[in-house]
């Protein structure tokens, strides 16, 4: 009888592979490869939806309905056609709606006033993006683009009222993940609504990217300390 591959390793082994596709796939956005983004883009959250399902010993339906929207909303933005773009912009939101709400189920006794002082430097960044672009984005656009703002701004108040108040490793982990989905999203906004710069897309891809993984390790080690605040 074979002996079967030990946890860890397996773990290690998609863990690499994860690493691997990322950078073939921030490579791809630098070179403007849709060829190469296409092959990786799409196997990054599942690898995600792995690592975490098998790290975890009760997983969150939330969280996991938040990879699945984000990977759909990534699977769907390789077309080039404006219904299938529309359809992936709103899964993208969603994802980051959900993405909310499992932070909220970990953190659902946070007090409001960290969760508020908290949310006070994400507003400001958005604000200045929304200022930027208003002159650009219309109807549905504008609106998906607020409430990204508001999803995002939430997310950051609970992640560094968190860490104000309890300054442990997760909650280091939640506030560099929320740090890098606000980026991501300010660099998004300024690529398509104010200045087409070449670098800021890839760039957006490592602030994804980034965000994604350190959100992960929050998961993980949140559910082993088991934090309620």
């Amino acid at each position: 009888m074979k002996q079967m591959i030990p946890k860890k390793d397996i773990l290690k082994i998609v863990t690499i592979s994860f690493y691997s596709l990322a950078a073939i796939e921030i490579i791809g956005e630098f070179l403007y490869s849709d060829f190469i983004i296409s092959l990786s883009k799409p196997l990054l959250l599942p690898l995600i939806l792995f690592i975490y399902w098998y790290n975890s010993e009760k997983p969150s339906k939330v969280y996991i309905v938040a990879l699945l929207l984000n990977w759909s909303a990534n699977v769907l933005f390789l077309s080039v056609v404006s219904d299938v773009i529309f359809v992936a912009t709103i899964l993208f939101m969603l994802s980051r709606f959900f993405i909310f709400l499992t932070i909220f189920e970990k953190l659902r006794n946070l007090n409001f006033v960290p969760i508020l002082i908290g949310s006070i430097p994400f507003l400001f960044l958005f604000t200045y993006l929304i200022n930027l672009i208003y002159e650009e984005v219309f109807g549905y656009a504008l609106i998906i683009n607020l409430l990204q703002s508001l999803f995002i701004s939430f997310i950051g108040g609970f992640a560094l009222g968190n860490f104000i108040m309890k300054n442990d490793e997760a909650s280091k982990y939640l506030l560099a993940a929320a740090l890098f989905f606000a980026l991501n999203i300010f660099a998004l906004g300024v690529k398509y609504y104010y200045l087409d710069l070449g670098f800021l897309k890839p760039v957006a891809m490592i602030f994804f990217i980034a965000g994604h993984f350190i959100f992960l390790r929050f998961m993980i080690i949140s559910e082993r300390e088991k934090i309620i605040v």
